[in-house]
């Protein structure tokens, strides 16, 4: 009698062979058959569990080494471990034309009063192109101790020009704009001066070259005190005067007050004037005060309004007036006073313009080539047409007189197109 023969087939999972016999539905599986089903099948098992096993150490492993991995924040940082790290700065392409004479070729998109003294209104136009404004910097945010530690680097290429040239390569040296560390309520490094407030900047071209404005930069420690609305500041800061040997820093206090409506601040600084040149041995403190505001006008438009005076020597202007003065063996701080007004409109959400005037004097007898007034005019139309890029043309005017009478005046064409990262 014909006995059908049952077939086996073979099926692989996870690398293992699972033989089933077919027809099992429909015929009785012998012992042999059970206990060699039940033992692949313990194979089979054995093999996911190992498989699992690895899953898991994977994800750990992946888990593990992201914390060091650099990874990008949802600001377009990059953070490294527990540090975010940012990376930023903006390219400046600049061209100037200029009346009398105005150009050495290297920093001329700079002018200060003592630049300005080179005029000469028996010679012509000149031109200049420049990408020196162009910036770098880096800064990190770090947890520590409950709160944050913060560190920025920032360079420029306004360094020094020994080895600059407009021949072939226009190598221009970078130099150290900002450095500085933050945690808490303190700061330490260089960075712009607590007697300086950047609200009094304004949006032209001519950066920090309007006369009255208070520009510096320098080393410090600062200590900074918010309160609702506003914050108190104190700093210690590098004391000179031209001399080279000032022995006491320059105190500085300053109050912010921020609102709807607005932004004022004043200043206090305290200078120890010393003068030691192994003939002239004498010191006096020195003051000096200033006030800035910055509000709100119709739509989108601001005015920022301030108002200096005392001894305020290199804090204004780019140093129009002296710091000091020695006579028979004393010295005698200068003091004079400057004010400001710059009021930006915007045409539209991409075009806007700036008009800025400042003012300064001489606030006491003066002789000969010293400062006795410096005023500085600028009239500009930016263009920003997307994001992080700025086409501007402006019109820029300086006058300078000195105490004998000598007057020296710049009119000054600038155009400039800035791309931020």
């Amino acid at each position: 009698m014909f006995k059908p023969v049952r077939r086996i087939t073979t099926v692989t999972v996870l690398g293992s062979t699972l033989m089933l016999p077919l027809g099992m539905a429909n015929a009785q599986a012998t012992p042999d058959d059970i206990e060699a089903l039940q033992a692949q099948m313990q194979v089979l098992q054995t093999q996911l569990d190992e498989l699992k096993s690895e899953q898991r150490t994977t994800r750990e492993t992946v888990a593990a080494v992201s914390d060091d991995v650099v990874t990008p924040t949802p600001k377009g940082d990059l953070k490294i471990g527990e540090t975010t790290l940012s990376i930023g700065g903006y390219i400046k392409a600049q061209a100037t034309l200029a009346n009398n004479g105005y150009g050495d070729g290297k920093a001329s998109e700079i002018v200060t009063p003592g630049s300005l003294r080179s005029v000469d209104e028996d010679l012509g136009n000149r031109t200049s192109f420049s990408a020196r404004q162009s910036r770098l910097n880096v800064g990190t945010a770090t947890p520590l101790a409950g709160d944050t530690l913060k560190t920025f680097v920032e360079i420029d290429f306004y360094g020094a020009d020994d080895e600059a040239n407009e021949f072939v390569s226009n190598s221009y040296a970078p130099r150290l704009r900002h450095a500085y560390g933050s945690w808490g309520n303190w700061l330490a490094g260089q960075t712009w001066s607590t007697f300086m407030d950047l609200n009094g900047l304004g949006e032209i071209d001519a950066f920090g070259q309007h006369a009255s404005v208070i520009f510096a930069r320098q080393a410090q420690l600062r200590y900074t005190q918010p309160f609702e609305g506003g914050s108190l500041q104190f700093a210690l800061e590098n004391p000179e005067d031209g001399g080279d040997d000032q022995s006491v820093p320059d105190i500085v206090g300053r109050v912010n007050v921020d609102g709807d409506w607005g932004h004022a601040s004043a200043a206090a600084l305290a200078r120890r004037l010393t003068v030691d040149n192994g003939v002239d041995d004498d010191n006096e403190w020195g003051d000096a005060y200033s006030v800035t505001g910055r509000f709100p006008t119709l739509g989108k438009d601001d005015i920022r309004l301030q108002a200096n005076y005392g001894n305020l020597g290199r804090y204004m202007g780019l140093r129009p007036y002296p710091d000091a003065q020695t006579e028979n063996g004393e010295i005698g701080g200068v003091d004079a006073w400057g004010a400001s007004a710059i009021y930006r409109h915007y045409w539209s959400d991409e075009w806007r313009s700036s008009l800025a005037y400042s003012r300064t004097g001489l606030d006491e007898s003066g002789s000969g080539d010293m400062t006795d007034r410096y005023d500085t005019t600028f009239v500009n139309l930016m263009w920003s047409p997307m994001a992080n890029t700025t086409y501007g043309i402006e019109y820029q005017r300086f006058d300078l007189e000195e105490v004998d009478g000598d007057t020296f005046g710049l009119d000054r064409l600038h155009v400039s197109a800035q791309y931020n990262f």
